[in-house]
């Protein structure tokens, strides 16, 4: 069984904590990372490094779509994956079913929880979801000024699709579930989204001890600090994909490097104009004829793509496959894409295709998102989205382009 489809909080109960009631750390006992950097509160380049982590309900395919989304864009913000190897005993706090008596959150109006669903259990405290942070942090013994953001499809008690750490780190966590309700388009662009936004809320040092009326706009604006309590007004954040003046003041005068805002508006806007094509709005933009001759050269419109091997079978074959295909099924096709291979690459190796397709340990989404990268580069957005290999994880991948629009040789 892969660890994505084990429900995380059935899992063995058996960590102990420190609670509020128990002893402080003695004088003799050594803290973890004694010697960790401090953060100077000064944002430079070399140091905006933000860690994704996710909990094991969480499709690994998701965390690499957000990846990819977020790196999409260059800029002074770097986003990796750090790969956690869960066990019961860490994950003891997601896995209750209820609520510990001893255990208190970290403001009042957390204490009101949110109802029980079936096969979701109760929601998360925030201090249970910043907990796993921490632990991210110690296990990769990360500096103070990198960022930890986790991906989770359990609900938290306040009901909050995300929140940065009601302490002041760099913590964050984020709920990747139940976005389809309000938005027809892949999760991983509204994540991705929530990602640089709360990068960005912690520069701002908000503190929940603020009026809210000075952090978060209560009627929308469009702006990404809309506070939304109406969940469906998230949208007009999405597609304004913005900062308002009073939010990009607040950014520059706690410090934050003008390189950063830009990279993260930037990030903001590859995040809209995807969502705008995901959800039909693509203005006068129409797609071109996609060629593929008899040598396996692909053109757009009659200009010329150039892809490397792997990416181009690949392309090649959900072409062939506009029916979509899931990638837990893409083993049954390997011989037909190795046949591809071949006739794109002498002396072809049959493992190439092999670890292709293995879903396992394979790296098809490393090379789905090369494809992705060359695609947007050769093209440009948003006319690229319509030769795209798209999907939501579980579900079929497919390139949406009309097949009269496609023209492949016989060849293949």
């Amino acid at each position: 069984m892969k660890i994505y489809e084990t429900p995380f909080w059935n899992l063995k109960k058996s960590f102990k904590f420190r609670t509020e009631n128990q002893e402080p750390r003695t004088k003799n006992q050594e803290p973890k990372n004694k010697n960790r950097k401090p953060s100077t509160g000064t944002i430079t380049n070399n140091q905006m490094k933000i860690h994704l982590v996710s909990t094991p309900d969480v499709h690994p395919q998701l965390v690499d779509e957000v990846l990819e989304i977020l790196n999409s864009v260059s800029g002074p913000m770097h986003f990796s994956v750090l790969k956690m190897p869960w066990n019961p005993d860490d994950l003891f706090q997601v896995q209750q079913h209820r609520y510990r008596n001893d255990y208190r959150f970290k403001i009042d109006s957390e204490y009101k929880k949110q109802k029980y669903i079936a096969q979701k259990g109760y929601p998360l405290s925030w201090r249970e979801l910043f907990f796993l942070c921490e632990k991210a942090r110690n296990f990769a013994d990360l500096e103070e000024s990198d960022f930890v953001i986790l991906v989770t499809n359990r609900r938290n008690s306040m009901n909050f699709f995300s929140m940065f750490d009601t302490e002041g780190k760099r913590n964050a966590f984020i709920q990747s579930s139940d976005w389809e309700i309000f938005l027809e388009a892949p999760e991983s662009f509204p994540v991705a989204y929530e990602v640089v936004a709360n990068v960005l809320r912690i520069l701002m040092k908000f503190k929940l001890t603020e009026d809210h009326t000075d952090t978060y706009h209560q009627n929308p604006i469009g702006c990404m600090n809309d506070f939304c309590e109406n969940k469906t007004e998230i949208i007009l954040k999405l597609r304004t994909a913005d900062l308002c003046p009073n939010c990009l003041k607040r950014l520059s005068d706690c410090g934050t490097d003008e390189e950063i805002i830009v990279h993260a508006l930037n990030i903001f806007e590859r995040v809209r104009s995807s969502l705008k094509f995901s959800q039909g709005f693509v203005g006068n933009i129409r797609p071109k004829k996609l060629k593929i001759d008899e040598k396996g050269n692909v053109s757009v419109g009659g200009k010329s793509i150039s892809l490397g091997p792997l990416q181009k079978t690949i392309f090649i074959f959900f072409l062939k496959h506009l029916e979509g295909i899931r990638i837990a099924e893409l083993g049954d096709y390997e011989q037909e894409i190795f046949e591809i291979y071949q006739k794109l690459k002498t002396n072809a190796d049959p493992k190439n295709i092999s670890n292709l397709v293995n879903i396992i340990d394979g790296n098809f989404n490393y090379n789905k998102s090369r494809l992705t990268k060359m695609l947007r580069s050769e093209i440009g957005e948003p006319l690229a989205n319509y030769y795209y290999i798209t999907g939501n994880p579980g579900e079929k991948f497919k390139i949406a382009l009309p097949s009269e629009l496609i023209e492949i040789s016989d060849v293949f």
